[in-house]
């Protein structure tokens, strides 16, 4: 079965709350389901607390967990800083990290919460570059006390532009490993107020920042040029705005202010590429490649546009609804303005940096900017939890072993009785197991001695049956006499006795072939299982043409 993850991302922006819950399975994500809350006036600064209610009510009702949750800091609310430094040991780059964040909050005159990643990149001269996220601590803890009221928890807190690498990481198309040539990827958010821009080299992330270019001054372009309210402009852009006149349903009266205000965002890009390469201080590749999400990105040529303006590079727009298989579900609480499925897709896609947060780590994105006070409350409450459900299950414990030791002891007079009782039985079939192994040890000793009485003769029975088999006619047996011999023991120095079966016979010599005749008798005898040796001793020929031998034949098991 594959192993199966999910976790919700939660995008705080300028005009809607978005929350989005990302499932993976395997090698593949894809989007369960996606809520959005349009942002109005009625939600001001000191009202969080009642949209942080209204974003749990929406997500309990779609069937998002509001547990853990990764948060989408916005550009407004959020830094990032690139620091170069020498290599040096982790806990030494933490501590300038928090001289700098200090002198920073100093400057600025507000606390800063913050967390700092090296990027996975070596600049022209030897040092690091240092990734710094930073947020003003007391509007986050705002949020994030708003959020713990009303139940929803938030285990990480990423800027934007971070967010956009989590979601390129999840769902663009990676290059080759093993490929030679360098990968670098130009990513682009363009959201309705806000555009994010992050640069990938080889899959890592090497740059990123936010911009205030968004997808409404396309909408204000037209609504200037044809005199017309800002609502009207909005409709027209998506109806039949484009940037170029040969493209299917568009208003050639829309592409010169459409263009006009692309240029602006194509020289926002290129900035941006110039920008990254010095923050970072490493000589990047010429971009290979675009990738674009947000809604703002669907507008008619805006691509192309791009791409045109870069070099004609290949480019790709993704659309969470399309990539998924059209299978999102989103449901929009209050929707105003037209909010559409792809406009709250996209953008959640990109806050979801936390989907895969230990891949993400090693990429160089594992930022999480919570306040100092807030992670130990969060450590503190995760601790107690599991402080309090081990003690639960120890008193648990402790009351079912003392139940158990309580009917024990109730029944230890009855135990101990059935044992005494039992323990008798024991000991009287132990006694008469006993006298039956007495009887078996006498009964064998018997049947061994009348084994090696008997064996002697059986033993001499056997080779006159050996000889009737085996003899050749030119063989005659005249004594056949099981006798004792008494043999030398040279090693102990002493003398035993021993069985031997002596054989005294004659052969007819007429063919000279007498001998050979007896030593093939001796050979055959040998080869039987129950003969220890067989010995040929005082051979003579005689004058009438017979050739006469003894045999000293040792049993194998007959002993005395």
């Amino acid at each position: 079965m594959a192993i199966q993850k999910t976790a919700v991302g939660v995008d705080f922006g300028a005009d809607t709350i978005k929350a989005v819950r990302v499932r993976v399975v395997g090698n593949e994500a894809r989007i369960d389901s996606v809520v959005s809350i349009p942002r109005g006036d009625e939600f001001a600064r000191e009202d969080v607390a009642q949209l942080a209610r209204k974003l749990r009510d929406a997500m309990v009702e779609a069937g998002i967990p509001t547990k853990r949750i990764v948060l989408s800091i916005d550009a407004r609310d959020s830094i990032i800083r690139y620091n170069h430094v020498p290599p040096m040991p982790a806990s030494r780059l933490s501590l300038i990290m928090k001289y700098e964040v200090e002198s920073i909050g100093e400057r600025m005159g507000e606390s800063l919460a913050s967390d700092c990643r090296v990027l996975p990149v070596m600049r022209d001269d030897g040092e690091q570059t240092v990734l710094l996220a930073l947020a003003k601590e007391d509007p986050l803890t705002e949020f994030l006390d708003a959020f713990d009221g009303a139940g929803v928890t938030v285990a990480a807190a990423v800027p934007a532009p971070l967010a956009l690498f989590g979601a390129w990481d999840l769902f663009a198309t990676k290059m080759d490993i093993d490929s030679p040539d360098d990968d670098h990827v130009l990513v682009v958010d363009l959201g309705r107020s806000g555009i994010n821009v992050a640069l990938i080299l080889n899959n890592r992330l090497v740059f990123a920042r936010s911009g205030s270019f968004g997808g409404e001054l396309f909408t204000e372009a037209l609504a200037s040029e044809f005199g017309i309210s800002r609502d009207d402009a909005e409709r027209l852009k998506v109806a039949r705005g484009g940037l170029d006149d040969s493209g299917r349903g568009v208003d050639d009266r829309t592409v010169g202010p459409l263009r006009s205000t692309a240029g602006q965002l194509l020289g926002f890009v290129q900035s941006s590429i110039r920008f990254g390469s010095s923050q970072t201080g490493v000589s990047l590749p010429p971009v290979t490649r675009l990738w674009l999400t947000g809604g703002g990105a669907r507008l008619r040529g805006l691509p192309e546009y791009l791409s045109g303006g870069l070099g004609r590079k290949p480019f790709e727009v993704f659309d969470p609804a399309v990539a998924d298989g059209g299978r999102v579900s989103v449901s929009v609480s209050d929707g105003k303005d037209g909010v559409s499925e792809a406009c709250v897709g996209m953008p959640l896609g990109l806050s979801a940096i936390g989907l895969l947060s230990a891949r993400d780590a090693q990429a160089g994105t594992g930022v999480s900017i919570l306040p100092e006070k807030y992670r130990r409350q969060r450590v503190f409450r995760e601790r107690t939890r599991w402080l309090i459900a081990a003690a639960v299950v120890l008193v648990a414990v402790l009351v079912a072993q003392f139940v158990q030791g309580w009917t024990v002891r109730g029944r230890a007079a009855e135990t101990r009785t059935r044992i005494g009782e039992r323990r008798e039985e024991l000991d009287r079939k132990v006694a008469q197991r006993d006298g039956w192994i007495a009887t078996s040890s006498r009964t064998r000793a018997r049947i061994n001695r009348m084994l090696r009485e008997g064996e002697p003769s059986a033993f001499q029975a056997f080779m006159l049956d050996f000889f009737a088999r085996n003899l050749r006619p030119e063989i005659q047996l005249e004594l056949v006499n099981l006798e004792v011999e008494t043999v030398e023991n040279e090693e102990a120095g002493s003398y035993r006795n021993r069985y031997v079966l002596l054989v005294r016979g004659r052969a007819n010599n007429e063919k000279g072939r007498a001998h050979d005749w007896v030593l093939d008798l001796q050979s055959r005898i040998k080869q039987e299982e129950r003969v220890r040796d067989a010995k040929v001793q005082n051979t003579r020929v005689e004058r009438s043409a017979w050739y006469s031998f003894e045999l000293l034949i040792e049993p194998q098991y007959v002993s005395i």
